[in-house]
């Protein structure tokens, strides 16, 4: 997942004995226990939905066509911010002058690591949906095609609380730390798991990481 972060093809670096592939494999040693993984996470009881929004009693909403296309159904969202922390951020820009190869890979081991945790985070929602009869929707976070990044973030960050897990929102919608990741997904009987996130995200005909995301989401 890292060789993938930068763009690699994992097969063809192991094949071609790649100087990638060690700097990834330091970036792991050096990173790995740099890893904060923390979630701040809640369930809401769906109570309306009109009009492209979806109604979550006096907690808050969420709008927009995306929303609309996939939560329509749903009788309850869980909604989420998962993070893993500032220190693997600070590493790499502090590595960046002296060996610039190391730092981009340990960012890449972040981008990976964030998207792990975020699959976690999904398939526990999912278990337990699945143990109490119900479906869930794909995870949508703000800035697929149809929910805008500064409206889909200013939803979720009302509806949670992240001071805990040391996440908050700048005023131009983006996350602190970087390495962070929002969704929400919804829950119900008549929900449907319609495709998968990358299928929504306006670089999906040409990211690279698409196809190990698509397996570690699926």
């Amino acid at each position: 997942m890292v060789l993938r972060s930068l763009g690699a093809d994992p097969e063809l670096v192991r094949r071609r004995q790649s100087s990638a592939l060690a700097v990834a494999e330091q970036a792991v040693a050096r990173g790995t226990p740099l890893l904060r993984p923390v979630v701040a996470s809640a369930n809401f009881a769906v109570t309306e939905f009109r009009h492209e929004r979806l109604r979550l009693g006096e907690a808050g909403h969420l709008s927009g066509p995306l929303v609309a296309e996939h939560l329509h159904a749903a009788q309850s969202v869980t909604v989420a911010v998962c993070s893993i922390g500032a220190a693997l951020e600070e590493a790499a820009s502090e590595c960046f002058s002296e060996d610039p190869a190391l730092s981009v890979a340990l960012d890449a081991l972040g981008s990976a690591a964030v998207d792990l945790l975020g699959t976690a985070m999904c398939q526990r929602v999912d278990l337990r949906a699945e143990a109490a009869g119900l479906r869930t929707t794909v995870p949508l976070s703000p800035g697929l095609v149809g929910w805008p990044v500064a409206a889909g973030q200013r939803q979720i960050f009302a509806l949670l609380d992240t001071a805990a897990a040391g996440v908050t929102l700048t005023g131009g919608s983006m996350m602190v730390p970087k390495k962070s990741t929002s969704m929400v997904i919804g829950i119900g009987p008549d929900v449907e798991h319609a495709g998968e996130s990358c299928d929504y995200c306006s670089m999906a005909e040409t990211c690279r990481y698409r196809e190990e995301h698509v397996s570690h989401h699926g």
